[in-house]
C-alpha cells in the first residue's frame, strides 16, 4: 500500500535555510494529510520533508529525515502509543497532535503520552504555521475551559496531598536518569553499554533494576514516565492558557 500521500518531491529531504522548520505529516486520511502538507509547503518558515498514511511507513523513514516536527493526526490507530515509537527513531523530534478534540482529558492524555503540543480540530488552516512556531518556542495557547480545568485539577490535589505524593515518588540518581533517557530514546542495552563505556551484563542489570524501581513493566513506558514527571512539575508552574 502506498504510504506517501503527497507527490514524491514532498517526501524527500530538501536543502532549506537554517530558519526553516522541517515537518513530517502522518495522517491515515489522505485528503487531510495531502492538503495540509501542500498548504504548509507554501509557508516560508516551513519545509515539508515527508507525508505518510501509515505509521509503520513513517517510523521506517524517519531516521534519515530527522524532522524538527512530526504532525500526528489523532485519528491514527493507537496514536498515543505511536509517540514513543516516533521518538525512538527520532529522539529530538517534537510530536504535535493534529486535530485534537480540545477537552481537558484529551489534552492531558496527549501531554502524558509525550506530545509537545497540539493543533485543535477547530483551528483554521492559516493558523497552523503560527501555532507550530509557538509550540517549538515552548508556548501554546489553549481554550479557557482547558486552562480552568487544569487549575481545578491542581487545586483538588491540595498542597499537603501534592507534597505527600511527591515525597512518595521514586527519585532516580543522575546516572539512572541518564540511562532512563537513553531507554526512552529507543536505545538497546548494547548501545547504552557502548555510550556509558560499561559491560553489557552491567547495563542489563542497571536497566532491570531501574525499571523495577520505577514500577515500569516495559522499556516503552520510560518516555511516558519522564513525561509524567514533567507534567506533574509543570502543573504547578504553568501560567493559565499554556499547554502542559
Amino acid at each position: 500500500m502506498e504510504a506517501r500521500c503527497v507527490p514524491p518531491h514532498l517526501s524527500l529531504p530538501r536543502v532549506s535555510p537554517d530558519s526553516q522548520l522541517t515537518v513530517v505529516v502522518i495522517s491515515e486520511v489522505r485528503l487531510l494529510g495531502e492538503g495540509l502538507a501542500l498548504a504548509l509547503e507554501r509557508e516560508a518558515s516551513l519545509s515539508v520533508c515527508g507525508c505518510f498514511g501509515r505509521l509503520d511507513d513513517a517510523v521506517r523513514n524517519l531516521p534519515p529525515l530527522q524532522p524538527d516536527i512530526v504532525l500526528l493526526n489523532t485519528a491514527v490507530k493507537a496514536a498515543t502509543d505511536a509517540i514513543a515509537r516516533i521518538r525512538g527513531v527520532a529522539p529530538g523530534v517534537k510530536v504535535i497532535a493534529l486535530a485534537i478534540d480540545e477537552n481537558l482529558d484529551d489534552v492531558v492524555a496527549w501531554a502524558q503520552a509525550g506530545a509537545a503540543g497540539y493543533i485543535p480540530s477547530t483551528a483554521a488552516l492559516r493558523d497552523v504555521a503560527p501555532l507550530l512556531a509557538d509550540i517549538v518556542r515552548g508556548e501554546q495557547a489553549c481554550a479557557a475551559r482547558v486552562a480552568a480545568g487544569l487549575l481545578r485539577r491542581v487545586g483538588d490535589m491540595g498542597p499537603s496531598q501534592g507534597s505527600a505524593a511527591a515525597a512518595d515518588l521514586p527519585v532516580p540518581t543522575a546516572r539512572e536518569m541518564q540511562v532512563l533517557e537513553m531507554i526512552s530514546s529507543g536505545l538497546s542495552n548494547k548501545e547504552i553499554a557502548r555510550r556509558l563505556n560499561i559491560g553489557l551484563a552491567t547495563t542489563k542489570s542497571h536497566v532491570h533494576n531501574l525499571l523495577g524501581k520505577l514500577g515500569l513493566q516495559r522499556r516503552g513506558q520510560a518516555a511516558s514516565w519522564i513525561r509524567a514527571q514533567q507534567v506533574r512539575s509543570d502543573l504547578g508552574n504553568r501560567r493559565p492558557g499554556t499547554f502542559l
